[in-house]
Order: structure tokens, then C-alpha cells, then sequence
């Protein structure tokens, strides 16, 4: 009889331990997926941070939502990680974006289609001339440099890289957990970046290395609606974009007429000379103030690592547009 009933209390406790956890009074079902950004720990337990296993979500890895810590804005997702023991666990919403179901089983609100990642069907690489830029924006930290020896000087930086969703319009982005415009672009949660990445990127976009944390905008806004790309991966791509539109002869071209008028047709020929003809229906070049401040190309939904910039352009949907007038001036470092 004891030990009949010491396996009846085991018994009793075990159930009730499984339902406490399958069953947190907090908790809500939800369906959807989870696709992780970083690396980061997977806990049996949110509330001690027990991880046994010490189990973590891979970069890019998608993992099926069973439930939340609350139905709106949660801070916490409990997922399936498929070589875990035990298998459910939980991961802080930190880590990366979700793709939530509808209504159905999981409980949750429908996805407004233009802020749910992995679904881009264009984008758009935006491009700065920096001297021209720093004219108009000259409170900017980055625009103190004026040494005219330096990579902003003499090349296109980086703006942005924009995933593009048709019937968004201007409105697609904010896919992952900030969901409106910082005023102050540092007032977004910091990004992880690894040394080689940061150091690549602070060359191409000078904003990095000034502190005006531009970077942390456009991840945010932008590169979170890439459901399949690391932080590292975007601004690895990113970097690589900006070096081969220099490198293409565009960055000579711009050299050789600095501080002259040049005319748009020119520039153009020049464009559709080193990147193809297709180029001239799927750029949009900005002028402000006579200058020309930036460039945007439009890219193929295709877009992946390693690819030939002239390859993604000839294969974008076509725009067209320019504010620049027949001719534009090319800007120097430092003048006023």
C-alpha cells in the first residue's frame, strides 16, 4: 500500500507539473511562425531562465509558435525547437520577427500585410551622394568630415536597402518588433553587428562611425521585413551593393566632374554604358538644391548574396522619374 501510494503521489505531481506548464494563466495560443535574427537561448522556463541544454534558435532559423506570454504585444513566444529537450520552449520576442497566422486556432490578430515580412516583390537600393547630402542635412555628425580624401568624398554611400511590396506603396516596413519612426534614429534598439561587418559597413555608410546610428533606421524600418536575412547578411549585401555601383565606373565618373554642372544625359548614358540599358528605366535620381543628393535603383525580387548588380537591375519591374532637370551639379566635400 505505501508504495501504491507513493506512485500515486509521483503520479499526481507529475500531471499537475504538466498542466502548470502547458498551461500558464498568462499565456496565450498563437499560431504563426518565429524566424530568428540572432542567436539567442531557448528556456524551458521564462521565469528562472533554465535552459539545461543550453539550447538557442540559429540565425534565420524558423520555429512554430504554440503560444504567448499575452495576446498583444508580447514579449515573450513559446516555439518548437525541433532538437531540444523538451522541445517547447521559450525565446524573448527580442530575437527576432513573427509571421502570425489569422484568427483561427492560434488566437491571434490577422497581419497587416504591409508590415509582415517575406514579402517583397522588388527593392530598392538608395544610394547618397554625401558632399550633396551633407549641404542640405549639414547638422548631421557624419557631415563635420570634410577631409575630401576620404571614401565619402569620391564614392555613392549608402542610404538604404529597401524590400518593396507593390501595394504598399512608400509604407512597406517596420516587419519586426518597433513598429513607428524613432525621431532620433540612436532612440532604436541597438543592432548586433560583428566586428567585419561593422568595419565593411562604416566605410560605405558614414553614419556608423559619426554615431548618428542611421543604421539602426533603416534596420528597423527596412531590413526586418527580409524574412531571411541576418542583420549581418543585410548590411553585408548592403555594403557589397554600394562597392559594385562604384566600382561599375560610376564613382570615376562623378570624380572627374566635381564641383561642375553635369547634364543628366550624360550621367544616364554613363549608367546604361557600365550597368546595362535596362538601367535607364529603373533608376530615380534626387536633386535638391541644383545638386544631385541621390540615386535609387530598383532591383529583382530574386535578390541574394554574391549576384552581378547589372543582373538584378535588368531583371527589376521598371521606374522612372528624376528631379534633377536637365543637368545637376556635382558637389565637393566641405563647401557651403
Amino acid at each position: 500500500m505505501r508504495i501504491i501510494s507513493f506512485h500515486n503521489v509521483i503520479y499526481g505531481l507529475l500531471v499537475g507539473s504538466v498542466l502548470v506548464i502547458a498551461n500558464p494563466v498568462s499565456a496565450t495560443k498563437m499560431a504563426g511562425t518565429f524566424v530568428s535574427q540572432q542567436t539567442c537561448p531557448a528556456y524551458v522556463s521564462k521565469k528562472k531562465l533554465t535552459n539545461p541544454d543550453e539550447s538557442q534558435l540559429t540565425v534565420a532559423g524558423k520555429y512554430t509558435i504554440i503560444e504567448a506570454n499575452q495576446k498583444n504585444d508580447p514579449s515573450w513566444y513559446r516555439v518548437i525547437v525541433p532538437n531540444a529537450r523538451p522541445k517547447e520552449r521559450w525565446i524573448k520576442a527580442e530575437c527576432g520577427i513573427v509571421n502570425q497566422e489569422g484568427n483561427g486556432t492560434g488566437g491571434g490578430s490577422a497581419p497587416n500585410q504591409c508590415s509582415t515580412a517575406g514579402h517583397a516583390d522588388s527593392y530598392v537600393l538608395a544610394l547618397s551622394w554625401q558632399p550633396a547630402f551633407c549641404e542640405i542635412k549639414s547638422n548631421k555628425p557624419e557631415c563635420s568630415i570634410t577631409d575630401p580624401n576620404v571614401y565619402q568624398a569620391r564614392h555613392f554611400t549608402l542610404h538604404g536597402l529597401w524590400p518593396n511590396q507593390r501595394q504598399c506603396g512608400i509604407d512597406y516596413g517596420f516587419c519586426g518588433n518597433v513598429k513607428q519612426k524613432q525621431e532620433d534614429f540612436c532612440d532604436y534598439p541597438a543592432i548586433d553587428l560583428d566586428a567585419e561587418t561593422r568595419n565593411n559597413l562604416a566605410e560605405v555608410m558614414p553614419s556608423v562611425s559619426a554615431g548618428s546610428c542611421l543604421e539602426r533606421h533603416e534596420w528597423h524600418k527596412h531590413g526586418t521585413c527580409q524574412a531571411n536575412w541576418s542583420v549581418q547578411q543585410y548590411y553585408g549585401l548592403s555594403a557589397d551593393l554600394v562597392r559594385q555601383f562604384n566600382d561599375s565606373g560610376m564613382a570615376y565618373f562623378m570624380n572627374r566632374r566635381i564641383g561642375k554642372v553635369v547634364r543628366t544625359e550624360d550621367f544616364m548614358n554613363r549608367l546604361a554604358a557600365v550597368l546595362g540599358e535596362a538601367t535607364r528605366n529603373r533608376i530615380k535620381l534626387i536633386c535638391k538644391q541644383d545638386m544631385l543628393v541621390e540615386v535609387q535603383l530598383m532591383l529583382a525580387a530574386s535578390l541574394t548574396a554574391n549576384q552581378d548588380l547589372e543582373i538584378l537591375i535588368a531583371a527589376a519591374p521598371a521606374q522612372t522619374g528624376t528631379e534633377c532637370g536637365a543637368s545637376f551639379r556635382v558637389d565637393a566635400i566641405g563647401q557651403n
